[in-house]
């Protein structure tokens, strides 16, 4: 089995039971809707919405949760704070390091999907 950065494929295999369809179909759904996401959490990060902001953070936070990957959660639940509490501090380089992070993350999911 690989080693993988940010998969975690021992919770993504007990949570769906080696069901690797269902895995897959995440990975399209996640991989075709996160970039618009990114997007608008850019866009409101420069108006300065901070419910948007959150909002996004949230949305995104989400989808990296179905696949265990903590170190991008972790840094999608900092922006979605950041929202909420309305100080953008350093928050160009998280959103940077998320964008890095989750494509590692589905260059890692299509390895572990064999595709």
């Amino acid at each position: 089995m690989a080693d993988y950065k940010f998969l975690n494929v021992n919770e993504l295999n007990t949570h769906f039971a080696g069901g690797e369809e269902m895995i897959g179909e995440l990975v399209d759904i996640f991989a075709g809707t996160y970039p618009d996401i990114v997007e608008e959490l850019k866009t409101s990060i420069v108006k300065e919405d901070f419910e948007v902001i959150e909002r996004s953070a949230h949305s995104l936070k989400g989808m990296v949760a179905n696949f265990f990957a903590e170190s991008i959660k972790e840094n999608c639940l900092a922006i979605e704070k950041m929202g909420k509490e309305k100080a953008l501090n350093d928050v160009n380089t998280k959103v940077a390091q998320i964008e890095s992070d989750i494509k590692t993350l589905l260059e890692e999911l299509k390895d572990f999907l064999g595709q």
